[in-house]
Parts: structure tokens; sequence; C-alpha cells
């Protein structure tokens, strides 16, 4: 296809439906196979994340297998930290939940007598406030520290997976050469791909680590119940812009509400603030550039495409997902037409910039 051709692309009716019902079929089989395809997805997530650094070692003298097993033991490390921290604090929740659960009531009764020294009408706060009961709660708890341990049998897998990838890594632009003889433009595209995969992934990545530890750390100084748990919370929601960190604001929020002073709740709501618009919205734009953003509608389908597919590892995953495929549009002429839907803002490329040799 010429360049000329390239510029004025324009999808069908018919390409549109054929299309649409192929990206149906695809996330309906993703869906049914998912408990099979969700490890090696993480697999492939962590693999792309530990790409660039295996790189760097290698260019300094570090042999491949090497680097392999010390990025192999490092994510199996964090693996083990993040789950045990996890069963940690939900232990911990189902521990404390009858003391949160007396503090809250107390807390509602003061409201109560206080309304009603005001002379305020005795139905404006009901007699009975429904609240979940202890037990609930408890065992709400108990059951997610239950399941991270079941959930913890399967890293093994992940792990593996992790690690042949890696191996692959070593292989790959050799075969892209041979899989691709003779067809330059196609493996320059392949590769500024990867490159752009690797950048965002392992950019997001950071930032995310960056925000668990900075929430984490300063929730901890604070003195808040969990503060392990919601950093962590913090750190994997970064990954969801714009509303993760919101979602993730709420739970220690509320925890400080039901157990802090106001000071506290003032202190915590700062730090969120602080954190989320130092690193989503000055430090990632900085790093990722502008163009690379999604449309808040484009992300909000993400959530519920990827949800439904993958379930809560898919929402996780789902920006992630929807960049990697936005990234893949814009990499060739004939489907940049489709990134440019998904941004957030309009990107007019001069004539030059959709040339295929580019």
């Amino acid at each position: 296809m010429t360049p000329d051709a390239c510029q004025t692309y324009k999808p069908s009716a018919l390409t549109w439906l054929v299309g649409a019902a192929a990206v149906f079929i695809l996330l309906a089989g993703l869906k049914t196979v998912s408990h099979i395809v969700t490890p090696f997805l993480l697999a492939a997530f962590l693999a792309i994340i530990s790409a660039p650094p295996m790189a760097w070692m290698q260019r300094r003298g570090v042999p491949g297998l090497v680097a392999i097993l010390f990025l192999f033991s490092l994510v199996g490390i964090a693996f083990f930290l993040l789950f045990l921290a996890l069963q940690g604090a939900a232990e911990s929740l189902a521990t404390q939940a009858p003391a949160y659960q007396a503090k809250l009531v107390g807390w509602l009764e003061q409201i109560r007598t206080m309304l009603a020294e005001r002379g305020a009408p005795p139905e404006l706060l009901p007699a009975q406030i429904p609240l979940p009961a202890t037990s609930t709660i408890t065992g709400t708890a108990t059951g997610i520290a239950t399941g991270l341990g079941q959930f913890t049998a399967s890293t093994l897998l992940v792990l593996l997976a992790f690690m042949f990838l890696l191996l692959e890594e070593r292989t790959l632009a050799d075969k892209l050469a041979a899989a691709f003889p003779g067809r330059r433009r196609a493996r320059v595209r392949t590769r500024r791909f990867l490159r752009s995969v690797y950048r965002y992934l392992l950019i997001k990545t950071g930032a995310s680590v960056l925000t668990g530890l900075l929430v984490g750390a300063g929730l901890s100084w604070l003195g808040i119940d969990f503060a392990i748990l919601w950093g962590i919370l913090a750190g994997l929601l970064n990954f969801i812009p714009t509303i993760g960190s919101f979602i993730a604001a709420i739970p220690a929020l509320l925890v400080t509400v039901v157990s802090g002073s106001p000071l506290d709740i003032l202190l915590v709501g700062t730090l969120y603030l602080v954190v989320n618009i130092s690193i989503g919205s000055i430090l990632e734009p900085r790093l990722l550039g502008r163009t690379l953003g999604l449309s808040p509608v484009i992300v909000l389908i993400s959530l519920l495409v990827w949800g439904w597919v993958f379930g809560p590892i898919g929402m996780l995953l789902a920006v992630p997902l929807t960049m990697i495929a936005k990234l893949a549009l814009d990499s060739s002429p004939q489907t940049r037409w489709a990134g440019i839907l998904l941004s957030d803002r309009v990107r007019r490329q001069p004539l030059a910039a959709t040339r295929p040799d580019d």
C-alpha cells in the first residue's frame, strides 16, 4: 500500500462488522479459557517489565542465564512478600473487626446525641442504622486470607512461565529477522511496537511502585491501621488512571474516619492528593508523553470488558492491555486511525509521519 493510500485509508461498514464480530469471538474464547490464560498473562506482563533490566545487565557483561536467575529470584521474593503482607493484613482485619464495629456504633450514637441536643427531629437519623454484622466482616476477611493462601499455589506456574518467557526474549530479535526475511518495514514496526510497550510498562510499573511506597510510608508515619495494605492497594490501582487513585483512597479514609481524628482525616486526604498529583499528573506525563493517554470512555470500557473476560486480574491489567493494543494500532499506518480514536486528544500528524518507512 502506498503512502497516499495509507493516508486516505478508511474502513468500510463491512470491515467494521467483521472486525467487531472477530473481537467478540476472540474475547468470548479468552473468557472460556481465562483460568489457563490468566497465569500466562501475568507472566507475560512481568516478562515485558523485566526485559529492559535484563538487556541492561547483559550490555554490562552479565551472562544471560545469571541475569534471568537474578530477575526470577527478585520477582519470586516480591511475590512472597506481597502475599505475606496481604494475608497478614486480612487476618489482622478479621481480628480487629469487633473493635471497629464497636467504634462505629459509638460514633453514630455520639452523632445522634449531638443532633438531639440541638433540637433536630428524631427522624433525621434512624434509630437503627444497618451495619454489617461482625461475623460477616470477620468471615469476609478470613475468606480473603484463605483465598490468598490458595492463590499462592498458582504462583509457581506464573514464575515458571515468566522464566521461560525471559529465555525466549534473548532470541526474539533473531526470530523476527527469520520470520520476516526481506520485509524490513515489518521488522521496524514490530521493534518499534515492542520498544513502546517496554517503555510504557516499565515507567507505569515504576510509578505504581513509587506511589505504593509513598502512600504506605506516609500512612505508617501517621499511624493509620493497615498502612501496608493501603500502600499495596494504591500501587496496584495506580494502573487505572484517574478513578484508581480515588478508589484506593476510600478504604484508608474510612478506617481513619472510624479510628482517627479530624486532623488525621485531613492529613490522609492530603497525602493521597499530593502523591497522586505529583506522580499521576506531573511525573508520568513527563516520562510517557501526553500522546500516550487513553480516552476516559475507553478506560471505563476496558475495565468492563477485561474484567468480564479475566475477572479481578483483568480489571487490574485492563489499562495496560488496552495501552498495548493502542500502541500496536499506532505502529501501523493502516490502523493508526483506530489508535487515534482510543486517545484522549486529537493528534494531527503530517503526511511524512504516516509513511511506512518511518
